[in-house]
C-alpha cells in the first residue's frame, strides 16, 4: 500500500494532467454523446419524454431494457475510462517509459468499444446478482409497509417501519457483501481488456482464475485503500464543508460578503478534490496492476507519438472552449430580475399544518402568487384537500380518504400534530380553498391518485367552473394520462405535468407548464421550456441560497413551504451583481444550504 501511494505521488503532476484531461473529454465530448444516445432510446418509447412511473414501465419492456443496458454501459465506460487512463500512465511509469499525455491516450482510446462492452457485461452481471435480493426486500416492504400511506411511515416511524428497515437493510447489506465478493473476483477485467488481447467476455473468467486464493488478501488491500482515501480526501473536504456551512449561516444576512467567502471556499474545494482524486486513483490503479502482474508490458514499450495526438488535443481544447463559452453566454442572457412566481406548497406548510385553511390564509398573508394543494375524492363524492391516502400522518386515524365521508372530514383533527393552536383545523374541501383564495392568490390543484379515483377530473372541473375561477386555477398531476384527460375535457385550461424524475425533452409534451424536483432541474430544461412558452416550477425549495440558484436558472416559479422567505430572497437577489449571483449558484451546486429548519415532508 505504501509503495502504491509512493508511485502515485511520484506521478502527481502527470496524474493531475490526465485527470483534468479526462474531465474535459467527459464534459465536452462524451456527455453530449450520452445525451444523444438517451434521445435515440426515447424514440422507442414513442414519447419525447418520460417521467416517474412511465420510466419504470419503459425499462421493463424488452426494448427499454436493451436501451437501459446500452446507456448504463456508456455510464460505466466513463468511469472505466478515467481508471484506464490512470492505469496506462502507471503502467508506462513501471516500464520507465515516457508518461506523456498523448501516449497515454493512444493506449486507451482505441480500446473504447471494448471498454463499453465491458461496462454492459458488468451491468448484466450486477442485475443478475441483485435481482433476488431486491425481490426479497420488496416482498418485506409489501408485507409490512403498505397498510398505511408511506408518508405516515416516513414521518412517524412506527415499530413495523423500524422492523422493516432493519430486515430490508440486512437483505441489502448481504447483497452488498455478495457484490463486493464478485467485484474482487472481477477486479482484473479492465487491465486484461486494456493491456492483453482478451475479450470483455473472456476477461471475467480469466480474472476469476487469476484471483483464486487471493480474494481475502486483495479485499484487505482495497479496504485499507478506501480508509486511506477517506483520510486523505474526505476528511479535509468534510472539515472545509463544515466550516463553510457554519460560516455561511452566520454570513447569510450579508450576501456580498457571503459570495466572496464562497468563492474562496469553492476554489479550495476544487483544489482538494483534484489533488486527492488524482492521488488515490493513481494508488488504486497501481494496486490492481500489481495484482494483475503488470500484464503484457511489451504492448506498451516504444510506442510512438500518434499522428492524431495534436489534432485531438486541439479538438478537445476547442470543444471545451465552446462548452464553457456557451455556458457563460447562456448565464449572461438570463433575465437579471425575472418575474418569479411564489407557490405556497400545500399552503404555507412551514408555518401551519399542510393543506388546511390555516395554511391557505397564511400563504395569502405572505403574498404567495399561487397556493398549491392536493385533492382526492371521498366516499360520498366530495373533493377533499389532502395529500396522503389516509389520515395516519396528519390525524392519527387509519381511514383511507376514499372510505371517508364529509362527516369524517369534519370530525378528524388534522392540525394538532403541527401545534396545539391548530387543534380546530379540519380537512377542507376544494370549494373552501377556492373561496378563500378568490381575487387574492391563484390555486394550483394537484390531482392525487392512489388507484381509487372515480370521477376526480370531472368533479374538479365542475367545482372550478361553478366557482367562476377558471382563470385563477392551474391543474397538474404526476400521472400523465390524467393530464391528457383534463386536456381533452378542457383544452383551453392551464395544465401541467408534475415530475420527480424525467428523461428526454419534457418541453415537447402537450402541457402548459412543468413542475419538477429541484434536484433534477437543469438550465437546459428551463431554457428549452421557456423557448416554447412553457413555465418551469421547481419544488420544494426552502433555502434562500437554493432559491437564488433556481432564479438564476430562469425558473418561472418556486414551490416552497416558506413563501415569505421566497419573497425576501427575490428582493435580496436584486441587490447582487452578476458575479455575486454566479458565485451563489456555484456554491449551491456544491451542496451549500443555509436553512437549518427541518420540514416534515417535501414531496410534491
Amino acid at each position: 500500500m505504501k509503495c502504491s501511494f509512493q508511485n502515485a505521488w511520484s506521478l502527481r503532476k502527470s496524474l493531475v494532467v490526465v485527470h483534468l484531461t479526462f474531465n474535459l473529454i467527459l464534459g465536452a465530448i462524451f456527455v453530449p454523446i450520452f445525451a444523444i444516445a438517451l434521445r435515440f432510446a426515447l424514440k422507442f418509447a414513442e414519447q419525447p419524454a418520460l417521467a416517474d412511473f412511465d420510466i419504470a414501465f419503459f425499462l421493463l419492456s424488452p426494448i427499454g431494457f436493451f436501451c437501459f443496458l446500452i446507456l448504463t454501459g456508456l455510464g460505466l465506460f466513463f468511469y472505466f475510462l478515467d481508471l484506464a487512463l490512470v492505469m496506462a500512465l502507471v503502467q508506462r511509469k513501471q516500464l520507465s517509459e515516457d508518461v506523456g499525455l498523448w501516449k497515454t491516450l493512444f493506449v486507451v482510446l482505441p480500446k473504447a468499444p471494448k471498454i463499453i462492452e465491458l461496462g454492459i457485461r458488468l451491468t448484466l452481471r450486477i442485475l443478475i446478482i441483485c435481482s433476488p435480493f431486491i425481490a426479497t426486500a420488496t416482498a418485506f416492504y409489501l408485507m409490512w409497509l403498505t397498510e398505511y400511506d408511506i408518508n405516515f411511515y416516513l414521518t412517524v416511524k412506527p415499530n413495523e417501519f423500524i422492523k422493516a428497515i432493519v430486515v430490508m437493510g440486512s437483505v441489502l447489506a448481504l447483497m452488498a457483501i455478495v457484490l463486493f465478493y464478485y467485484f474482487i473476483r472481477w477486479s482484473l477485467v479492465l487491465p486484461l481488456v486494456l493491456f492483453e488481447k482478451i475479450s470483455p467476455r473472456q476477461s471475467f473468467k480469466t480474472s476469476r482464475k487469476m484471483m483464486r486464493g487471493s480474494e481475502i488478501e486483495f479485499s484487505a488491500q482495497l479496504i485499507l485503500w478506501f480508509v486511506l482515501t477517506l483520510f486523505i480526501g474526505v476528511i479535509p473536504f468534510g472539515v472545509l464543508a463544515g466550516v463553510v456551512e457554519i460560516s455561511a449561516a452566520s454570513l447569510a444576512s450579508n450576501l456580498k460578503i457571503l459570495a466572496l467567502f464562497l468563492a474562496i471556499s469553492a476554489t479550495l474545494a476544487a483544489l482538494i478534490n483534484l489533488a486527492t482524486t488524482s492521488l488515490t486513483t493513481g494508488a488504486l490503479a497501481n494496486l490492481i496492476l500489481e495484482q494483475a502482474g503488470w500484464p503484457n508490458k511489451s504492448n506498451l514499450q516504444g510506442l510512438p507519438n500518434p499522428r492524431w495526438a495534436v489534432p485531438t488535443g486541439i479538438g478537445i481544447f476547442l470543444a471545451t472552449l465552446v462548452s464553457v463559452g456557451f455556458a457563460f453566454s447562456e448565464m449572461a442572457q438570463l433575465n437579471p430580475d425575472p418575474n418569479v412566481q411564489i407557490i405556497a406548497h400545500r399552503g404555507a406548510a412551514g408555518s401551519a399544518p399542510e393543506n388546511t385553511m390555516a395554511a391557505v390564509h397564511q400563504a395569502i398573508s405572505d403574498g404567495a402568487d399561487w397556493i398549491e394543494i392536493d385533492v382526492q375524492e371521498t366516499a360520498d363524492g366530495e373533493v377533499a384537500v389532502i395529500h396522503d391516502s389516509d389520515f395516519m400522518k396528519v390525524g392519527g386515524e387509519n381511514l383511507k380518504i376514499w372510505n371517508a365521508t364529509r362527516v369524517d372530514l369534519e370530525r378528524i383533527d388534522v392540525g394538532s400534530w403541527f401545534g396545539s393552536e391548530f387543534s380546530e383545523e379540519r380537512t377542507p374541501l376544494l370549494g373552501d380553498v377556492l373561496a378563500a383564495a378568490r381575487g387574492k392568490s391563484g390555486v394550483i390543484i394537484e390531482l392525487k391518485y392512489y388507484g381509487h379515483d372515480e370521477m376526480l377530473e370531472q368533479r374538479v372541473v365542475e367545482i372550478v367552473e361553478e366557482m367562476g375561477m377558471v382563470d385563477q386555477v392551474k391543474i397538474m398531476s404526476l400521472k400523465f394520462s390524467a393530464v391528457q384527460k383534463i386536456r381533452q375535457m378542457r383544452p383551453e385550461w392551464n395544465i401541467g405535468l408534475l415530475a420527480s424524475t424525467s428523461l428526454g425533452r419534457m418541453w415537447e409534451l402537450d402541457v402548459d407548464f412543468l413542475a419538477v424536483n429541484r434536484t433534477t432541474v437543469s438550465h437546459h430544461l428551463v431554457r428549452e421550456s421557456r423557448r416554447v412558452g412553457k413555465n418551469v416550477f421547481v419544488w420544494t425549495v426552502n433555502d434562500p441560497v437554493s432559491m437564488m440558484r433556481l432564479i438564476s436558472l430562469g425558473v418561472g416559479g418556486l414551490v416552497t413551504d416558506e413563501p415569505a422567505m421566497a419573497k425576501k430572497a427575490i428582493a435580496d437577489r436584486r441587490e447582487l451583481n452578476m458575479i455575486e449571483r454566479v458565485i451563489l449558484v456555484m456554491a449551491n451546486l456544491l451542496g451549500l444550504e443555509v436553512s437549518t429548519k427541518v420540514y416534515r415532508d417535501d414531496a410534491p
